[in-house]
Order: structure tokens, then sequence, then C-alpha cells
């Protein structure tokens, strides 16, 4: 998560497991959308290996990128990207779920590296999708199985009500509760019923992150960015806990009643 290092998994399986897989049908603008981004997700993967990292990234990221790297805190811009990334090793990941906006402008798409995560936010440019933030940070082998309600893939939907406030204004109520409240019921009162955490692994649901978080200490935070297209939206910021800093990607979906909840939050330190 963004805000706190390490989560405790009540449960766990004595192996690595994978995550759920499926196949995409391709039978309106979101499922053809969605298709698009998984193709862009998976050819930047088969490019890192094909022709470097800094190679791969330098043809997919927008101009005003974010790059969220455990230990290194936020990068913004690609030229400082693109330089921070000139050493490092190829890297793979395995897709867990991906998700695109109503307009299908702006998706994401995160899952399991080989020691970690990863997320993404991709934004549809020039009729091709670029990615506007990336996220990756070290975890544990992923011991608990996704649970059976996990969908890797949101099938069309109709439009629904406007959005009561921005999302950058929805992060900084979020953690205006936190600090009110406590931090277990300021991250279960934000999340979506099908949210994933970022800890030590995926944390998947809202009883589950909740029942994670008994205890834990407060974090300061904000959005310093942001970003929407319909129902879909993501804040990038920087937390602080005494003397640790560090930044985190939240990733939002608009609910029914018009009320912005996360599915996804993940952060690094600084």
């Amino acid at each position: 998560m963004h805000r706190l290092p390490i989560l405790v998994l009540t449960a766990a399986c004595g192996a690595a497991v994978q995550p759920p897989r499926a196949t995409p049908l391709c039978a309106g603008t979101v499922s053809c959308g969605r298709e698009q981004l998984i193709e862009a997700d998976q050819a930047l993967q088969h490019a890192i290996h094909q022709r470097g990292v800094a190679s791969a990234f330098s043809e997919v990221l927008l101009d005003d990128a974010h790059l969220l790297a455990d230990g290194k805190g936020l990068i913004a811009g690609k030229p400082r990207i693109l330089e921070a990334l000139a050493a490092a090793p190829p890297f793979s990941w395995t897709l867990a779920r991906a998700d695109v906006s109503l307009d299908a402008d702006l998706g994401y798409s995160f899952g399991f590296m080989e020691k970690g995560l990863y997320a993404a936010v991709w934004r549809r440019r020039s009729g091709a999708f670029r990615l506007a933030v990336f996220l990756s940070r070290p975890a544990r082998p992923q011991s608990v199985a996704p649970p059976a309600w996990f969908v890797p893939f949101r099938g069309e939907r109709e439009p629904g009500p406007a959005a009561r406030q921005s999302v950058s204004a929805t992060d900084s109520a979020f953690a205006a509760l936190a600090k009110r409240a406590d931090m277990q019921t300021a991250f279960a009162a934000y999340a979506a019923q099908d949210a994933v955490l970022f800890g030590s692994t995926m944390v998947f649901g809202r009883e589950a992150i909740r029942e994670g978080l008994g205890g834990a200490a407060t974090l300061d935070w904000g959005p310093i960015a942001e970003g929407s297209a319909q129902d879909l939206g993501y804040t990038v910021g920087g937390y602080s806990r005494g003397a640790v800093r560090g930044n985190y990607l939240t990733i939002w979906r608009l609910e029914a009643d018009g009320s912005w909840r996360y599915v996804l939050d993940g952060g690094v330190k600084g």
C-alpha cells in the first residue's frame, strides 16, 4: 500500500500461486479498449526483453509521465525517467487485472513480478495507449490465492451518474479521514468492494484490507497529480510518517452513487 510498508496476511498457502487468467472478448468500447490496453502492456514487456528497459519505455512514455520506484520515490518527466532506467536490468510480469474507462481513453493494468508487484496507468494518445504512470515495488511471492470473486476483466457497462467531486478531492478527503479517525476506518471507507492493496503481497478485497490495518499508525499524504476519464481516475502523491517519506499511486473507480472508490492502492519508499 502507499501508506504502509508491510501488511500481515492472516491466511497462507504453501506455494506461490499464479493470478487468474482470462481471454478478453472484444464486444464493445470497453472490451475492445481493454484488449488494446492488454496488448500495450504485453508489448512493453516484450520490448523490454528485446531492446532493454530504457529503450522499451522510451517508445510508450508520455512526456509528463511518472515513475514510482522503491528507494527512488517519484520521478517525473520522460527524460528523467529514461535516465533513471538507463542501467535497469530486464524484468517480467504476469497480468492480474486490467480495465479501461467507459470511453476507453484511460486504463490501468497491474500484476505480479518475480520478486515484486507492478501497476501501470495508460492514456490513449493518437489512437494508441501510452504510459502515464508506472509503479514497481518489491514483494514476497504471493502465497494467498486471489479469491474466487476476483475478476481480472470487467465487461461492458452503462454510464452512471456524474462524479460528486474530483479524484484529487476524494484522495484529500480520504487522507483527512485517516487523520480524523484512523487508517483502518479510512481504508475501509474508501475501498471498492473488490479493491486490491499492494503490501508485502497483494491484499484482495475491502474486508481483508480492513482486517490488515488494525492498529496501523497514521500517515500524512496528499495528491500531487491526477487524471480521470468518465468512470476511472488516478492520483499520484506523496506520503510521510515521521522521517519516512514515499510516494503512492491510487486508481479510482466511479461507483453507482457518484462517489469515487479506490480499486488499487500501492506505493514506494522515497
